[in-house]
Parts: C-alpha cells; sequence; structure tokens
C-alpha cells in the first residue's frame, strides 16, 4: 500500500509571512495539530500545535502588547524549515516507521519538484486500518 492511498489530499497551508494567530485558527476550526508552510506550492516547513504552544507559553501572560505582538509573530520564526516529507510512492510502512522515528503526528507528502501534495497523519492511517479490520 502507498502512501497515496491514504494521505489526506490537498491540505490547508499556510505561508511563511503569515501570523502565528493565523495559524493557530485555521488549526483550530479544522481540528488539525500541523499546518504545512508553503511558498507557492513548494513545501517550505511545517508548523504544529506544540510549536505555537512553545513559542506563546510566557507570552500570553503579558500586556495586551505583548499578547498581540507575540499572535502577529511571522509563522516563519516558529516553523520547522525543510521538514521531513514523503512521496505519494513511498510504500505506507515506511510513513509508519518514519511517524515513529520522528515522534512527529504527520508528515507532508512531496512530489519530484517538492510541491505539496498532500500530508499524512497517525490519525489517517489509525482510520485506515480500522475500515480494514472492520472490513475482514
Amino acid at each position: 500500500m502507498k502512501v497515496a492511498d491514504v494521505m489526506t489530499e490537498n491540505p490547508s497551508t499556510i505561508e511563511p509571512n503569515d501570523t502565528i494567530g493565523q495559524a493557530d485558527e485555521i488549526m483550530n476550526q479544522e481540528d488539525i495539530r500541523q499546518l504545512p508552510v508553503v511558498e507557492g506550492t513548494e513545501l517550505v516547513g511545517i508548523i504544529t500545535d506544540r510549536d505555537i504552544r512553545s513559542f506563546l507559553s510566557g507570552r500570553l501572560f503579558g500586556t495586551p502588547e505583548e499578547r498581540e505582538k507575540a499572535m502577529n509573530t511571522k509563522v516563519a520564526t516558529v516553523m520547522t524549515s525543510k521538514p521531513v516529507s514523503l512521496s505519494p510512492d513511498d510504500e505506507l510502512r515506511d510513513a509508519l516507521e518514519l511517524l515513529i522515528e520522528e515522534k512527529v503526528g504527520g508528515i507532508p507528502v512531496v512530489d519530484e519538484e517538492e510541491g505539496l501534495v498532500g500530508i499524512i497523519t497517525y490519525v489517517d492511517m489509525l482510520r485506515h486500518f480500522l475500515e480494514r479490520w472492520q472490513g475482514e
């Protein structure tokens, strides 16, 4: 089974110059934990809810101006640049091993030109395995 068979296609994304507040809002609205960062279609990073919580810890207890400044920080400041990624043609087993090895909840899926085509998360995998077991 290939990554393409299980991944979420056309995931929500954010750009490096967007703000932490915008990233947080998208993640909350869509109930997701990671957001690929793109310039055009090229994957340049990933930002997670953990990245945002870590960055904001302590900053939200300051003055209203300090809180606003923190929420207006650019995604590029907090994101992980050049994240690990997969190809749609990679084996699902390899994706699972990489999720465990990297201790991440999701991995962007890119084409040959590093263009984002999807994301595969532990939820995608659990859903896939549950559907297979229910079909037995």
